[in-house]
This record gives structure tokens, C-alpha cells and sequence, in this order.
């Protein structure tokens, strides 16, 4: 499904909102004819003017309503993710408070039209109208810090990867700093990701695509960058840990769960053990997710050290994968176990 906040474009500021609906309503000009006394045009004037522009700021703050999606008619991935992401409750309340402003503009509108009406002097007219225009600055100036709110979370809600359910999604979990963007930077599509010696370079789910080659035709798979998780109470943890968990239970096919054997990651193996059991008891066992498990860093690492990670783990040699996610080796291994495990059975829906 594509992101539905892809179309939460820029916010326009109060002031230029106001510049735009004024500068259009000075240059619109009522249907009048020449003949017509002074006082009519005055009246035609002006009334267009105030119906210019007071509808031009109703219609582009309703624009700005809708590119918000109801976040409660979303799937329940995005739903959840946006509350991590951001505070859906005060999001809620900013696009009712410009909801509320609205009927208070319509009003504005009729009241002076029909003042409008009953002038006698053609001064009287551009009176009215400097007067209107004065109080809808102060009615739209009052909702700049609502305004600037959305523009400062736009940005986050937009970056929210558009999943395709029908495409089979892996996620690539573990600690933090144990080499998880490596490994989707080098093996799918996503490139871009940012891979630095320090944990929790990850903030975010990142999505990349894996192309499976069959005998005929080729396939593609999802497979997700996700945010380290430490090893604590589901209270605990922050939203960026959150995210993680969500993909883990909410769209993931298949997890790669990665452990770093040395201590350089700076988490240690009763740690990350304690976070695998996790996984495995909540996503494993209960949802019944397949999973490849990885041992990375085998560069740094000794034998010494696989070999106890492997022992505490309880696995033969050949339940994990060894690899060096820096420079790509073995990571031949993981597409191949991919295309074992999507290539033989996988229909397009």
C-alpha cells in the first residue's frame, strides 16, 4: 500500500496564506455594468473582494485538512506506526482547531456582505472591507503555531515506507550496532542507508527490495531496515525501539535476526540471547515466522568466540550464516536462503 501521507505537502504559513487570498481579491473585479451608479459599484466591488478572498483561505485550509488522512481509517500498520512517529492526539486536535475556524469565516463573509448592502457613501464600502480583511488576518494569524505544527511533522509521516502486501516483507532485526543496515544496504535495492560504527545510527524503518531470480521470471521481495532493540521491558523501550517491534508483528514474513559475537558492538551476548528469546517466543513460535539467523562480523570475530555464541544458542554449524556484512561476504548465503524459502512457492497476488 502506498504511504498514505505522501500527499501531506507543505503547509503554506498564515502569511502567505493571507498575501495569496488578499492579493487575489484585489485583482478580481465584479460584473457591474459602466452605467451602473457609483454607489452600486462600490457595493459589487467590494463585495467580491471580501467573497474572493475569505473563500480562497476556506478552500486552501480544507485542502489542507484533507492531505491528512483520518488516521483512524488507516491499516493498523500505519495507524500505529504515525502514533510512534508522532502525536496522533494532537494532530487531531490542530486540524480541528483550522476546522473550526472555518464556519467562523463563512460568518464573516455574509455578515459584511449584508453590511455591505445598506451603505449609502462609496467610502463606506472600502471601509468595510479593510475592516473584514483585518479581522480575518487576526482570525488565520492565530493559527500560525497550528500551521507551523504540521509542517514540522510532515516530513516524518511522509518518510513512512509504503509496504505492498502482497509482496512478501523480511525484516532485519537485533541489536543495536550488529550490523542489520550492512546487510539490506549491501543485498536489496536500498543503497542509501546510513552505516556508522556508533549504535542507533537506524531511527527508522528504512524499506529496500530483493530481486529473486526463478528459472523464468524474476520476483521481488521486501526486506526491512529496522532500529535496534535493547534487551528491557516493552515499557521501556522508546518509539524508535517500538517501530521495530511493530514491523516484527505486523508485516514481517521472515526475519533475519543478526548477532554481533564480539564485544564491538557494544551489547553484550547475554544481551542479545535474551532478545533472541524474545523474538522467538513472540514472532517466532506464536505467529509461526520463519527466520535466518546471522552471525556477523566475522572479521572481528575469533573461532573462539562463534563457536560459544553458537554453544549458548544451542545450533549446529549449519543453522546460521557467518558473515562480513561490510564487504559482502557470505551474504550470497542469505539470498540464497531467501530464494529457498520465496522463490518455489511465491504467486503474485
Amino acid at each position: 500500500m502506498r504511504n498514505p501521507f505522501l500527499n501531506f505537502y507543505r503547509v503554506l504559513d498564515a502569511q502567505e496564506l493571507l498575501d495569496i487570498a488578499f492579493r487575489r481579491a484585489m485583482k478580481s473585479s465584479a460584473s457591474v455594468s459602466s452605467n451602473a451608479p457609483i454607489i452600486i459599484k462600490a457595493k459589487k466591488k467590494e463585495s467580491k473582494r471580501i467573497k474572493v478572498a475569505i473563500e480562497e483561505l476556506i478552500d486552501r485550509i480544507l485542502k489542507i485538512i484533507k492531505m491528512v488522512p483520518i488516521i483512524e481509517d488507516l491499516p493498523e500498520f500505519y495507524r500505529e506506526l504515525a502514533s510512534l512517529i508522532i502525536d496522533t492526539d494532537k494532530l487531531r486536535l490542530t486540524l480541528g482547531k483550522l476546522n473550526g475556524i472555518l464556519p467562523v469565516l463563512s460568518k464573516l463573509e455574509r455578515d459584511y456582505i449584508g453590511r455591505l448592502r445598506r451603505i449609502e457613501e462609496p467610502k463606506e464600502g472600502d471601509r468595510l472591507r479593510r475592516e473584514v480583511f483585518g479581522r480575518v488576518s487576526s482570525i488565520i494569524r492565530k493559527q500560525s503555531e497550528n500551521l507551523e505544527y504540521l509542517n514540522s511533522i510532515r516530513g516524518r509521516l511522509r518518510g513512512i515506507p509504503s509496504i505492498d502486501y502482497s509482496k512478501p516483507c523480511v525484516v532485519c532485526a537485533g541489536a543495536p550496532n550488529v550490523g542489520k543496515s550492512s546487510i539490506v544496504k549491501q543485498i536489496s535495492t536500498k543503497k542509501n542507508i546510513e552505516v556508522q560504527e556508533y549504535p542507533f545510527t537506524t531511527k527508522k524503518l528504512i524499506l529496500g527490495h530483493i530481486n529473486i531470480k526463478r528459472r523464468f521470471d524474476t520476483i521481488q521481495i521486501q526486506i526491512m531496515d529496522s532500529p535496534g532493540i535493547l534487551d528491557r521491558p516493552i515499557s521501556d523501550r522508546n518509539n524508535i525501539e517500538k517501530q521495530a517491534i511493530l514491523a516484527l508483528r505486523l508485516i514481517s514474513d521472515l526475519i533475519i535476526f543478526v548477532f554481533d559475537p564480539t564485544p564491538a558492538c557494544g551489547y553484550n551476548l547475554d544481551s542479545q540471547i535474551n532478545l533472541f528469546n524474545e523474538v522467538q517466543e513472540k514472532f517466532i513460535q506464536r505467529e509461526n515466522i520463519d527466520i535466518i539467523i546471522v552471525f556477523n562480523k566475522k572479521d572481528l570475530a575469533s573461532e573462539s568466540e562463534i563457536s560459544h555464541l553458537q554453544e549458548r544458542l544451542g545450533i549446529g554449524s549449519d543453522n546460521y550464516i557467518l558473515t562480513n556484512a561490510l564487504n559482502g561476504d557470505n551474504l550470497d548465503e542469505i539470498y540464497a536462503q531467501l530464494k529457498k524459502q520465496f522463490a518455489e512457492d511465491y504467486k503474485e497476488l
